[in-house]
């Protein structure tokens, strides 16, 4: 039996050793000189209404992966294999054709609502699209529809006939979201859908996000760079280096004790929310390596303040820990580190009141 067929029956999606290769073209003959690995050999899965939070700096390959999820661009190599009715479906190998029915399953919300309404058309009419688009319902049906996805995020049907401009950025937002959501899919790509708002509209988007989630039963993949938003949104995290998985764990877990050192840097990078004295922390330095020649062996051993030589030949595979099997780390040296957490016990037993 292979590992897809023995997935449990709770995973919506699993995907194996995805790569993703943008060929680079040079000359007057415009021949293929080198590729962008933007995605090279990712495998994880995603469990139906669970929040699957992926993060990393600028240039990791977070957003590559969105768009592979919902085929905007095709794999280069590996699998996609998707929950339908029928069983698990390798989207990565369908054609346009064969797509169309699993696209009502699939949908993306975009990061900027600027950029991904369209100007000229007016509110109730990109809400109404997919359901044009999939032959949903009358005309009178879809109206209804989209009268009650306005009030459902919170815009009211006084929306209908407004356009983008008139509106805020977090109303844009909220229309991405209902637009998201029109045909009812299973699961959404959230491509940092607040980092453009302000900080009390990120807010509440993300609620709106947490308690649509919990009455329709959605599963996210929610990407983002900054990990205070993670922490809130999502029940697991991923950490994304270069086009390469560096950690996946329990997003307590990430918070309370990093196991690789990427993680640990990351968490270094976000202020202090709790109190007590300052704790002295490694800041990372230097730009994410170039996707068209990554370092051999760890692509992070040039940044990383523990590499040796091992780190330097060797490519770590992404393992899990004896002692939890619920964290996977690529890491050559995770047995022997001792990371500092961003939390300390006594400040996650500070700060739990405030959040429950």
């Amino acid at each position: 039996m292979t590992p897809v067929e023995a997935a449990g029956p709770d995973a919506i999606l699993k995907i194996r050793d995805l790569r993703l290769h943008f060929p680079v073209k040079a000359g007057l003959l415009k021949k293929t000189v080198g590729y962008v690995k933007a995605v090279d050999g990712i495998s994880f899965d995603v469990y139906a209404g669970e929040t699957v939070g992926l993060v990393g700096e600028s240039g990791s390959g977070k957003t590559t992966i969105g768009r592979c999820i919902v085929r905007l661009y095709k794999p280069t190599t590996g699998s996609m294999h998707f929950r339908t009715g029928a069983g698990l479906v390798d989207i990565a190998q369908l054609d346009k054709r064969e797509l169309q029915p699993i696209r009502r399953d699939i949908q993306m919300l975009f990061q900027d609502p600027n950029s991904s309404l369209n100007a000229r058309m007016r509110v109730g009419d990109i809400i109404a699209e997919p359901l044009e688009i999939h032959a949903i319902g009358t005309a009178d049906e879809r109206r209804a529809r989209v009268e009650d996805l306005l009030e459902h995020v919170g815009l009211g049907a006084e929306m209908y006939n407004r356009y983008p401009h008139q509106l805020s950025g977090g109303q844009r937002q909220r229309v991405g979201v209902a637009r998201a959501l029109s045909i009812e899919p299973r699961l959404v790509i959230c491509d940092e859908p607040v980092s453009a708002l302000d900080v009390s509209v990120q807010a509440q988007v993300l609620n709106l996000l947490a308690d649509l989630q919990e009455e329709l039963g959605l599963t996210y993949v929610f990407i983002a760079h900054d990990l205070s938003v993670v922490e809130y949104i999502s029940d697991r995290v991923m950490v994304m280096y270069l086009g390469k998985l560096m950690e996946t764990a329990p997003t307590r877990k990430i918070f309370e004790r990093p196991a690789h050192p990427y993680t640990e840097a990351l968490l270094n990078s976000i202020p202090k929310r709790v109190r007590g004295g300052h704790r002295k922390r490694f800041v990372l330095t230097g730009d994410i390596p170039s996707p068209v020649n990554p370092p051999a062996g760890c692509v992070f051993h040039t940044r990383c303040q523990y590499a040796k030589d091992i780190c330097k030949t060797e490519t770590p595979p992404l393992r899990t820990l004896p002692k939890d099997p619920y964290t996977s780390v690529a890491c050559h040296l995770v047995d022997e580190l001792s990371l500092s957490p961003y939390y300390t016990a006594a400040e996650r037993a500070d700060l739990e009141p405030d959040r429950a």
